[in-house]
């Protein structure tokens, strides 16, 4: 049995539902990806400009020094629950890949055992090196190129058969590997349906992201105020956005057995979740990937929740945290959330 092939058996059998090989060169997106970056499409992402992060994601050999083929791999999660709740539920919504056990975590941990398996495999000393989103690696990319899937217009790869509802991972070695090839053709055809839903039109003609509307960034990465003009557009999103993949018919008939079940509600109670306070909002998430936003931005994104859903009971909430010492941008989102409740059939 050919080396390839009984690497991708071990990466199924560690739950990696598709997987491929690709070379660790300059990726082909690499030019647009600099024009992204000077387009300021990367919002308030510093870390993704800077010279030595690009230096690396133009040479993937870079993160493993004699690296010879790139390891491409998935894991899949459930799509969202329906129906969502009403928005006068008072019920708040998290993106389905949240409700998981922190992917970063555990597709770690997978590519460091398909990484061991590797030398017994080889029957030699193999270096490797697991990569997540994380690592300045352009992974969708090198994705593709290994014939996992495509990228579609919501700028997600979609895989035949599993859709967008993946989370992907690199693992480079030193083995020199047959690389897979590209499929061919594009799923989307004509079909703009994630471009005409997507709430704040984030999604570009050239398949990729305007950070600074994406409401999946606004409300996990954004650190501060989000613009005025996007905030009833989170609707009552706490943490995320699954818009783009909700409605793509690649995802219609999708089922992820092989997912591991859910850690939390995808649609938590909004004034419960504000009157938590910081230990207990760490506690209830501990191992999730709604960590990442943040206490004060979890908090500004409930806030938001709470006035665009009229949630009962918010307007006492609201008033009652305005009484702490608060940063000024959450204050002022507050403030806003506030005007906003006491405004009858008024968007601010």
């Amino acid at each position: 049995m050919p080396l390839e092939t009984e690497i991708k058996a071990e990466a199924l059998k560690l739950g990696f539902v598709v997987s491929g090989i690709a070379r660790p060169a300059q990726p082909e997106t690499f030019p647009s990806y600099q024009s992204w970056i000077a387009e300021d499409c990367h919002a308030g992402m510093a870390y993704l400009a800077r010279p030595e992060s690009l230096s690396a994601r133009a040479d993937p050999k870079s993160l493993l020094p004699g690296s010879r083929s790139i390891i491409c791999v998935a894991l899949p999660y459930p799509p969202p629950e329906t129906p969502e709740p009403d928005a006068q539920t008072g019920k708040g919504n998290i993106a389905a890949y949240a409700l998981q056990p922190d992917y970063h975590d555990v597709m770690t941990a997978k590519l460091k055992q398909l990484g061991q398996r590797l030398t017994e495999l080889a029957g030699r000393p193999v270096s490797f090196r697991a990569c997540v989103d994380s690592a300045p690696i352009l992974e969708k990319d090198f994705a593709r190129q290994a014939g996992l899937g495509w990228i579609g217009r919501n700028s997600l790869l979609s895989a035949p058969g599993l859709g967008t509802y993946l989370v992907l991972g690199e693992l480079l070695t030193d083995l020199e590997l047959a690389p897979d090839a590209p499929l061919s053709g594009d799923p989307c055809r004509d079909c703009r349906l994630c471009v005409e839903a997507c709430p704040t039109q984030a999604l570009r003609p050239n398949r990729s992201v305007d950070a600074r509307r994406c409401l999946s960034y606004l409300s996990i990465e954004h650190h501060g105020a989000i613009p005025a003009e996007l905030r009833p557009k989170l609707g009552q999103r706490v943490f995320g956005c699954d818009t783009c993949q909700s409605v793509c018919p690649l995802n219609q008939y999708v089922t992820t057995a092989a997912a591991a079940p859910a850690l939390i509600s995808a649609f938590p109670d909004l004034i419960e979740e504000f009157l938590l306070d910081e230990a207990a909002w760490k506690a209830r998430y501990k191992g999730t990937p709604v960590l990442r936003a943040r206490f004060a931005g979890y908090r500004r994104n409930l806030a938001i929740a709470m006035a665009n859903t009229r949630a009962v009971g918010a307007a006492q909430a609201l008033q009652t945290a305005l009484e702490e010492e608060l940063p000024a941008d959450l204050r002022e989102t507050f403030l806003w959330a506030l005007a906003k409740l006491n405004t009858p059939d008024t968007w601010l």
